[in-house]
């Protein structure tokens, strides 16, 4: 796979090229799937990822192998943030936890929750309010069911708050599933409707009819005399255009015949009881024309006949509807529940959740082991009472919460996160991950762990590691020789910009002590541009040599030759023999510190780039700190007379150059003390052998920048 950018834009962070990328504008991933890229601090590797992340501000245009990306459209990667970004280990157990129990687990659970969702949201409660007419928690048709289990599922369901999230589903399918199909006596649909509508009212007209005692007595006959004053109202107001009788033909006086009639109403009205009112406010009043029950004529029949026979029958009939209306609802529940298929995948899930849970993928086991053997506090798989999966740090949740309240020291609660953001990525979609800055503060152990877990939890996906930590790069190497593609991220005005490809060569001399060794007995040779300047670029490293080979008197001349304020002449060419090897050095190099000083630093090249661009740039830019230390000295220990025999050390000549607490002193003694390391840089040699950080850490323009400014500065003493 290769990733070329087009553009790389955030604010003023990174230069002009990267606007409009043509040169150093790609990477490619290693033989397993990892791309490194290299960058000093301050070059703007958290800043790129942060842009491949689409942060805000951010833009880029890039291609892989030929598909375009911006940062308008979804992400092309997962980006794993620096520590100081990754506060909160976002997510669920799941997003971290692999194994095919475990899987299989979480997907019946998903595919569960989706059935009862759809059988309670879908089927069930759009049912229950159109069909049944029961849309509130307690409703009017509650008092109709003696399974009051089913009944308590019902209430839930028509809660507009909960909608069923209350009801326990082992408990709901084990009572539905226990329930028969109830055999249901005919019935006519458009009377179950009229009686759904009727009956889920508080005032509904059945109910009151159902509950009345009738005496068919002379007040209760009054209903009659009341129809037939109401019949004749509506025929007077609908034949009001006619002055004769519409049954006998005969002249009559309609105003007159009409206000009659309502009086006689009205008369009739105030004489009746609150008895009879009921009956004709709360049933008659209340049903409507078209009675598919026939109550009102049912009422009438019996008041007419004074025989209860027509009101009975009706009760009777209307009471196989309160019988049939519950059994319908057990009947709904059950094939509903039939049809959504959900009890043996419930089986199955309950089974998985009655098992104690316990890590079974390999990687988590791993995560498990490493973790557990790092922190106080063991990393455990727990469930909680609704038999979900939690990830515990000896007692506590850790996951979304925030990593200083877990009790952890910087670098375990580093170690923690990133552990997990990497057992995340492995179940993202994305199929690049970038990782930035990866191993930033931690120590030795946990810096190996990282390492091999980085290669061991990724090793399916394509990696982009932003790091400054050639220790992290050494390490991946030692893990798995040649796993990688190894970048230099340059981002400086004025030089070579972008992804700047290490080359193999210089990658095994990079990282392995005894091929750099290799080339100096050998290949070197032909790329040397001046073999003074190059014995004395390679001088600091010829005296870490000679502390590992036990060869005191060499060590000691090339100390004579790394201090300004010595005089004594010193044959590099015969230590070069002596500690790497002969026939590489035609020529007898014999100098002084002081001759070193003398030389023109800016047209000093050791060897040629285009084999070894990383080497050459190492080999000026070691001259370069070798030069100024020795010109710092030579000065200092000059101008300001010091002793050293009592002051030998480049801090202890700073120091006693500048004593006193007035202005000029204190300025002298910070420049130069704040600018020790930069002076002291080649003791990277000495220290860990590690030839190549003087080039690696700083710029060619910010080398150019400090020389200059001491420079100027030691003139001007």
């Amino acid at each position: 796979m290769k990733i070329e950018f087009n553009r790389i834009a955030k604010g003023a962070i990174f230069c002009e090229e990267f606007s409009n990328f043509t040169q150093n504008n790609f990477v490619t991933f290693g033989p397993n799937r990892i791309c490194i890229i290299y960058g000093p601090n301050g070059t703007g590797k958290t800043s790129l990822a942060k842009v491949l992340d689409q942060d805000k501000g951010s833009e880029y245009t890039l291609s892989i192998d030929g598909k375009i990306f911006t940062e308008k459209e979804s992400k092309f990667a997962h980006v794993i943030s620096d520590q100081n970004d990754r506060n909160i280990i976002q997510g669920s157990t799941e997003d971290f936890i692999l194994g095919d129990n475990i899987k299989r687990e979480y997907e019946l659970k998903r595919k569960i929750e989706a059935g009862f969702k759809s059988l309670f949201e879908e089927v069930l409660i759009p049912c229950l309010k159109k069909k049944f007419g029961i849309s509130v928690k307690t409703s009017q048709f509650d008092t109709l069911f003696a399974d009051k289990t089913l009944l308590e599922f019902i209430s839930d369901l028509a809660n507009i708050k909960s909608k069923g999230k209350n009801i326990d589903r082992e408990k709901f399918l084990s009572h539905i599933e226990s329930l028969n199909i109830q055999e249901i006596a005919p019935y006519e649909e458009i009377k179950f409707n009229f009686f759904v509508e009727d009956y889920k009212k508080k005032d509904s007209a059945i109910k009151i009819f159902l509950g009345q005692i009738f005496s068919l007595d002379a007040e209760e006959r009054a209903l009659l005399k009341l129809d037939e004053n109401d019949e004749a109202v509506r025929i007077l107001q609908k034949f009001s255009y006619l002055s004769e009788c519409i049954i006998c033909d005969h002249k009559i006086d309609r105003d007159k015949v009409l206000m009659s009639k309502q009086a006689e109403k009205n008369a009739t009205l105030e004489s009746l009881s609150e008895k009879t009112k009921k009956i004709i406010e709360g049933i008659v009043g209340k049903l409507p024309y078209e009675d598919p029950f026939g109550i009102a004529e049912s009422l009438r029949t019996s008041l007419r006949n004074n025989n209860i026979k027509s009101i009975d029958d009706i009760k009777k009939e209307i009471a196989l509807y309160l019988e049939i209306f519950p059994s319908l609802v057990n009947n709904y529940f059950v094939e509903s529940l039939k049809d959504i298929c959900i009890s043996g995948d419930f089986k199955e899930y309950s089974g998985l959740t009655k098992e104690k849970p316990q890590f079974e993928n390999e990687d988590i086991i791993f995560i498990e082991k490493f973790l557990n053997d790092c922190l106080d506090r063991k990393i455990t798989l727990a469930r909680d009472e609704d038999n979900n999966l939690k990830l515990l740090l000896g007692d506590d949740e850790f996951l979304n919460c925030d990593r200083k309240k877990l009790s952890l020291s910087n670098g375990e609660q580093n170690f923690l996160s990133l552990a997990f953001e990497l057992l995340k990525s492995q179940k993202v979609e994305k199929e690049i991950i970038v990782l930035d800055d990866p191993i930033s503060s931690f120590d030795s152990i946990y810096k190996n762990k990282i390492a091999f877990a980085i290669l061991k939890l990724l090793s399916e996906k394509k990696s982009i590691i932003l790091t400054h930590n050639t220790e992290l790069i050494k390490l991946l190497e030692h893990q798995q020789k040649s796993c990688f593609n190894l970048y230099y991220l340059n981002n400086t005005k004025g030089e070579e910009n972008g992804f700047i490809n290490i080359n193999k060569n210089e990658v095994e001399v990079l990282l392995y002590i005894h091929k750099f060794l290799e080339l100096l007995r050998t290949g070197i040779k032909d790329e040397i541009n001046d073999e003074l300047i190059f014995l004395i670029s390679v001088a600091p490293f010829l005296r870490g040599c000679c502390q590992v080979f036990n060869l005191p008197t060499q060590k000691n001349l090339l100390t004579k030759v790394m201090h300004g304020y010595e005089t004594e002449k010193v044959d590099l060419t015969e230590i070069y023999n002596t500690v790497i090897g002969p026939g590489v050095i035609k020529n007898k190099h014999i100098v002084s510190a002081e001759d070193i000083t003398n030389l023109d630093i800016d047209n000093c090249i050791a060897i040629s780039p285009d084999k070894y661009p990383l080497l050459h740039k190492t080999m000026n830019h070691t001259f370069a700190y070798l030069y100024l230390r020795l010109n710092v000295e030579k000065v200092l220990v000059s101008k300001y007379s010091i002793d050293t025999t009592k002051h030998d050390m480049l801090t202890n000549i700073i120091t006693n150059s500048f004593r006193g607490a007035d202005s000029e002193a204190i300025h002298n003694r910070v420049f130069f003390l704040s600018r020790k390391t930069l002076l002291n840089e080649f003791n990277h040699f000495e220290i860990d052998m590690n030839i190549f950080q003087p080039a690696i850490d700083i710029t060619n323009q910010a080398l150019i920048k400090e020389k200059e400014l001491i420079m100027t500065k030691l003139s001007n003493l």
